[in-house]
């Protein structure tokens, strides 16, 4: 990218922070002196990135609460801070393997896990990677996304499979995530990982989720008696973990 251009996206995110208002396309560039053409290809990228919303198509854009998160330094840090008492009382209760994922555009990345002690476990390091819509973390985040971002996500997610498969990949998507917001968790089974379960619930901060919290368990030692308990664990966990982060 060009310092042309982080010039410009700078230009139109500082005229958003002083206006206290959504501002149109049109007025946009006449504030920032841009040709229309290239201050919607600016916004384009900013939404694309969640650092600026829309109110529909045409409709008057804003900075979003994921461009005021980045004040909070280290903010990965901070949260595994917060969040570590409870992810260790979920470790106690269950011992099962807890992780801590952020997302990062169409990815999820874990930041922090705690790995169960017994002999048959789920490993996976901190740093690594998952496109959002395979994981229970994802799902967890992007199911509590202002609307707009969340088709954004799962339009991209589509364009990872064959043509043939979007149509029905967008259709699962959405249900899936309509599901997840209401019943307040995510749940996912031997997607990401065969012979691995995982149920996660989001955490929330300035205004959208920041990350999400998931234990993981392998199939057999997940009966239904032992994922009643542990949902019950998680949503009581919930209000608790998302005050803090």
């Amino acid at each position: 990218m060009s310092i042309a251009v982080l010039e410009k996206s700078f230009s139109i995110l500082e005229v958003l922070a002083r206006s206290g208002r959504g501002l149109t396309l049109a007025e946009l560039a006449g504030e920032c002196r841009l040709p229309k053409p290239t201050a919607f290809r600016v916004l384009k990228s900013l939404r694309d990135l969640g650092y600026v919303g829309q109110a529909g198509r045409g409709g008057a854009y804003e900075l979003s609460a994921r461009l005021a998160s980045l004040r909070e330094a280290g903010r990965d840090e901070v949260v595994r801070q917060k969040v570590r008492p409870f992810m260790e009382r979920l470790h106690a209760m269950f011992n099962e393997t807890v992780n801590l994922g952020f997302l990062e555009n169409t990815y999820v990345r874990y930041g922090h896990v705690i790995e169960t002690t017994q002999p048959l476990r789920w490993i996976v390091r901190p740093g690594a990677r998952n496109l959002f819509h395979t994981t229970a973390l994802g799902r967890a985040i992007v199911a509590h996304l202002p609307e707009t971002h969340q088709a954004r996500l799962v339009a991209r997610a589509c364009a990872t499979v064959p043509a043939r498969q979007r149509k029905a990949l967008r259709a699962a998507l959405v249900t899936e995530l309509a599901a997840t917001q209401a019943r307040g968790y995510a749940l996912e089974e031997e997607e990401t990982d065969v012979g691995v379960a995982c149920v996660a619930i989001p955490l929330f901060g300035l205004g959208e989720p920041l990350a999400a919290v998931s234990v993981s368990v392998p199939v057999h030692r997940f009966p239904a008696r032992q994922r009643t308990a542990l949902i019950a664990a998680m949503l009581e966990i919930r209000p608790l973990a998302a005050a803090s982060a």
